[in-house]
């Protein structure tokens, strides 16, 4: 392989840290996984060691998105002025995704229009629901019309799901809070959550607004692409409302990634589904770390060299205009 670009690695800053301990106190990164959060003279060893010459940056999980009111507005400049200077000072090896104020969609559009025009950011990253409010409410609007204009692509990553989703779906008498935590996060749910989010939207027509609109989802999709024909078929009756199939839009105007899931079956599923134009790479450093498996996973793969390296860099390099 010439080249390996990574698109779903995760940092954070000890201001932002603090301000998430302080004002959520949920979900907190254990301290061996914040320590690599914050470091990036190590990551860069480690990229070195692993044959990954650049990693797209963003915060995800304990994201200052979910900040209450103001906070997160000046929350989320703070860390993407951060995020530039990080890329100022290592541009060939770094790239990043801003973080936004989703709570306050008016603020959100004026942050994504800065990162991008003034900080020179490559996109932007929503972490899950929005004070558990999916994204197909008309308010968000505005943020899917700017990212079309400003030709950039959202990242749509899971985020910690509410007390009132864990507490109905995955908390049980049967099995121990741990199972509950584990299973309504980065074991099922927040995937499933994730997934659903992608449902809604295509369902909104969210393309059929603005048909040029990039977005990306992880973990090889969040199941959607496991059920495609399903949604066809349904997404296909009359009354529905959408111009064209499920599939379409989805193909057309998805990106997927594995996040570290370097499984050859879920592999050949995207292939068969996306194609390999629309399938990006990525490790989630440092919540998975897959030392040697980053570049051996392309011998994994059934396909030729020249689509190999659209997956390992090119199809990043185009969206991402790096």
């Amino acid at each position: 392989m010439k080249k390996i670009i990574t698109i779903e690695e995760h940092f954070d800053t000890p201001q932002a840290a603090q301000l998430f301990n302080e004002n959520v106190g949920t979900g907190q990164n254990p301290k061996p996984i914040y320590e690599k959060l914050i470091d990036f003279e190590n990551r860069l060893r480690y990229m070195d060691a692993n044959g990954i010459d650049m990693q797209i940056l963003s915060n995800a999980g304990n994201s200052p998105q979910v900040l209450p009111g103001d906070l997160a507005i000046s929350a989320c400049k703070d860390i993407n002025d951060t995020l530039a200077e990080v890329i100022k000072l290592h541009p060939t090896r770094f790239a990043g995704l801003a973080t936004l104020p989703v709570n306050n969609p008016e603020a959100c559009v004026e942050e994504l229009k800065r990162c991008i025009t003034d900080l020179g950011l490559k996109g932007a990253l929503i972490s899950g629901t929005v004070n558990g409010q999916f994204l197909d409410d008309p308010k968000f609007l505005p943020i899917f019309a700017e990212a079309e204009k400003l030709d950039i692509p959202l990242y749509l990553h899971p985020g910690y799901p509410t007390n009132e989703q864990r507490d109905l779906l995955y908390t049980s008498e049967a099995y121990p809070k741990i199972s509950s935590m584990l299973i309504s996060t980065f074991a099922w749910g927040w995937h499933m959550d994730q997934g659903l989010q992608m449902v809604r939207l295509i369902f909104s027509g969210i393309f059929d607004k603005f048909p040029e609109l990039k977005i990306i989802s992880g973990h090889w999709g969040e199941f959607v692409p496991n059920f495609i024909e399903r949604l066809d078929s349904i997404s296909q009756i009359p009354g529905v409302g959408l111009k064209k199939p499920f599939s379409a839009y989805y193909r057309k105007n998805v990106y997927i990634s594995p996040s570290g899931m370097f499984t050859k079956p879920q592999f050949d599923l995207a292939i068969a589904e996306m194609g390999v134009d629309h399938i990006l790479y990525s490790e989630d450093y440092p919540y998975l770390i897959k030392e040697g498996e980053v570049r051996s996973f392309f011998d994994q793969m059934s396909i030729s060299l020249e689509d190999k390296e659209k997956i390992a860099y090119k199809n990043a390099e185009k969206l991402f205009k790096l």
